[in-house]
C-alpha cells in the first residue's frame, strides 16, 4: 500500500541546512508516485496470475513505470495488454466478449503469434484435442503429406478456436487501475500541500537566517 505523506516526509529527511536549494516542490509528490508505481506492479502481477492471463509472461516482464518531472508516472506495456483485458470478440462468435471494441476479422496468426501459442502448448497450458467427434474425424491424418508433427497440428487447431470464438474479457486491466489508484488523487492532494507548506518554511527559516 502506498505510503503515507508523513512517511514520504520521514523518507526525505530535513529538507533544511547550508548549501540547500530554498525549493523541494514534488520531492514528496514524487516519493507517492514511486510507491503507486510499485503497487500497480504487484496488483498487476496479482491479477494477471489470478484471471490466468499470463501465458508465456512477457506481459509482466515487458511492463515497468517511472516517474518524471516529479509529478508524472508513466506506465509502459506491450500493445496488446488491452486485449485480455476487454476480450476479443470472435470471427464467428461474440459471445466471449460481446461488449468489446475488438475483434478478429480472419483466421490468419503472425510467425511470433504463432510462436507464442506452440510454446504455450508445449507448456502444458492448453490441451488440445486432435480428434472430432463430428464424424469420427482424427484432425492428425494426412499431417504427415502435409510434413506437419503432432504439435503444428495441435497449434493450428488453438489459433483456429480463438479465432473463431474470440477470448474472454477479463478486466485484470481495470481492476488493477481501480485497486491500485483508488486513493491516489486523495493523497497527491495532501502531498502538494505538504510541498508548499515545508517550502515556505524553509524560505522563512532562510529568512529568519539574514
Amino acid at each position: 500500500m502506498p505510503i503515507s505523506i508523513a512517511q514520504a516526509q520521514k523518507k526525505l529527511g530535513d529538507p533544511g541546512g547550508e548549501g540547500r536549494d530554498n525549493f523541494i516542490e514534488f520531492r514528496i509528490s514524487e516519493n507517492i508516485l514511486e510507491q503507486y508505481g510499485i503497487e500497480f506492479m504487484t496488483n498487476l502481477e496479482k491479477y494477471v496470475n489470478e484471471k490466468g492471463v499470463v501465458a508465456t509472461g512477457k506481459l509482466l516482464s515487458d511492463s515497468y513505470w517511472k516517474v518524471t518531472d516529479g509529478n508524472l508516472l508513466q506506465i509502459w506495456m506491450p500493445d496488446y495488454f488491452d486485449y485480455p483485458n476487454e476480450g476479443v470478440k470472435g470471427v464467428k462468435s461474440s459471445k466471449n466478449a460481446p461488449g468489446s471494441p475488438y475483434q478478429y476479422k480472419n483466421y490468419g496468426m503472425s510467425s511470433e503469434g504463432r510462436a507464442s501459442i506452440k510454446k504455450y502448448i508445449s507448456d502444458g497450458h492448453a490441451k488440445i484435442e486432435t480428434v472430432r467427434k463430428n464424424k469420427d474425424k482424427a484432425l492428425g491424418i494426412g499431417r504427415e503429406k502435409k510434413h506437419l508433427s503432432l504439435i503444428d497440428v495441435k497449434t493450428n487447431q488453438l489459433i483456429y478456436l480463438i479465432k473463431r470464438f474470440g477470448i474472454k474479457k477479463t478486466g485484470y486491466f481495470n481492476k488493477t487501475v481501480e485497486v491500485s489508484f483508488k486513493d491516489l488523487q486523495e493523497k497527491l492532494g495532501e502531498a502538494a500541500g505538504q510541498d508548499i507548506i515545508i517550502s515556505i518554511e524553509k524560505l522563512n527559516k532562510s529568512g529568519n537566517n539574514n
